[in-house]
């Protein structure tokens, strides 16, 4: 199966597969209690027609893949073998709802180490996306792990998070550990504050202005379902520049955000409007 045909199967069939049905029909619309967090009042729709999905409570969407990634956290090629029906796990779930049939959740994922970043793999990874070595080394480690599928160890670049969860990233994998939170980076100045969507966009941002501790405050959400705890923190701060993805979900978090402080800036547009996020805007200049 390659990632055309898996698209091209029915979200809703496969949510139903798992035990989830909509609460409610319109017109193409299918409303369901969102199957990637706790909730009484259904905010994750599916179009019936287009085949795709969104989550209103965490400014999420997609296709199908995009959901087997989120729902089993898994990268690409796992989310691939899922829909094919190989390595298939039956999960529990960390919270309950009346209208779940089925027991479902995110696979467990273990760290057994982490160390300072010296594989050459991941130096070599991160070197790729242009990210400056010593700036990696700073705010990074490498994390050794076990997945629920595999009995080996797999290795990865890790970005700790406040609760003390991480980041992981490499070549072949996109995942976390528990718990999942923001990441707090404190600088001099504490009465301004950017806000990253991802690690690797804090990463490109020091690599691309050349600096290895910020000036003023950074939080990086790691991913925008983070964006109301977010706001939650806005009263503290006097300046707010916002670093998120061009995309659907990115522009929706800056919205929300913006709805509460007209003040924050959307830097995404303003320096890289035709580039998803800031690593991609890096990738795209020329090598100095």
């Amino acid at each position: 199966m390659n990632c055309t045909n898996a698209n091209q199967m029915n979200i809703a069939g496969f949510l139903q597969s798992r035990g989830f049905r909509p609460h409610k029909v319109a017109g193409n619309s299918f409303w369901y209690c969102s199957p990637l967090r706790a909730e009484k009042t259904p905010s994750f729709k599916v179009d019936r027609v287009k085949n795709l999905w969104y989550d209103f409570g965490t400014a999420t969407g997609g296709r199908l893949l995009d959901l087997v990634c989120k729902i089993y956290n898994v990268d690409l090629p796992g989310a691939l073998l899922i829909l094919s029906g190989q390595r298939i796990v039956k999960p529990v779930l960390s919270f309950s709802d009346k209208h779940i049939s089925g027991s479902f959740s995110e696979p467990k994922l273990e760290i057994v180490r982490t160390t300072p970043l010296q594989n050459y793999a991941l130096i070599q990874y991160l070197g790729q996306r242009k990210i400056n070595q010593r700036v990696a080394s700073l705010y990074c480690k490498e994390a050794y792990y076990k997945t629920y599928a595999e009995g080996k160890e797999f290795f990865s670049v890790a970005f700790c998070n406040d609760s003390h969860g991480r980041e992981l990233r490499s070549k072949y994998f996109k995942g976390s550990s528990s718990p999942k939170d923001i990441t707090t980076i404190k600088g001099k100045d504490s009465k301004r504050v950017n806000v990253y969507e991802g690690f690797m966009d804090y990463l490109s941002a020091q690599s691309y202005y050349n600096i290895h501790h910020p000036a003023y405050d950074s939080i990086v959400l790691n991913g925008v379902g983070f964006v109301e705890k977010f706001i939650a923190l806005t009263p503290r701060y006097s300046n707010i520049d916002l670093y998120l993805d061009n995309d659907t979900a990115g522009r929706e978090a800056c919205r929300r955000i913006q709805n509460l402080r007209p003040d924050a800036v959307n830097q995404s547009q303003l320096l890289y409007p035709d580039r998803k996020d800031f690593n991609e805007f890096l990738l795209s200049q020329p090598r100095g």
